[in-house]
């Protein structure tokens, strides 16, 4: 599997070709070190632990879900869909593959883009039914960066 599929899965677990700035092609995506991409791997932790271990994915760590992965919890589990969603994407890589991940993903991503043609919106985030069938969780969008940053500072 070549190197630029990676790009679309983040170490974390993030599924990054569902981003709204992947979207709009001001990202390549966590591995790639294109666009916003650059800012964020400045500061992730998750991201510059998992490059200095040489893994693909947090899930291959011993240490696997660590502190870092706080950043996707929640005080209620309702409001934890992120870490249940980073969590489902590795177990899903761990099990079928990334190529088969990808693909799944690729058609997911196809359907909530048709259902956002539908409602004459350009990305789910644009939605008023949200949730729905297709989004659990709220839309992936870039973290705001002076936020990522305050919380990498004070989880030193």
């Amino acid at each position: 599997m070549s190197t630029e599929k990676w790009n679309l899965v983040a170490p974390c677990g993030l599924y990054c070709g569902e981003c709204t700035a992947f979207l709009n092609e001001e990202c390549g995506g966590c591995r790639s070190n294109e666009g916003l991409s650059k800012e964020y791997r400045k500061y992730c932790k998750i991201y510059q632990c998992s490059s200095g271990k040489n893994l693909k994915i947090c899930l291959e760590c011993e240490k696997f879900p660590c502190n870092l992965f706080d950043f996707f919890k929640a005080e209620r589990l309702e409001d934890s869909s992120w870490f249940l969603d980073v969590w489902s994407n590795m177990k899903q890589i761990e099990q079928a593959g990334l190529a088969n991940f990808l693909k799944k993903k690729t058609n997911w991503l196809r359907k909530r883009k048709g259902c956002a043609e539908k409602r004459g919106i350009k990305y789910c985030d644009g939605c008023k039914r949200w949730p729905c069938e297709f989004l659990k969780r709220p839309v992936l969008v870039p973290a705001d960066l002076k936020k990522f940053k305050e919380f990498i500072e004070k989880s030193k």
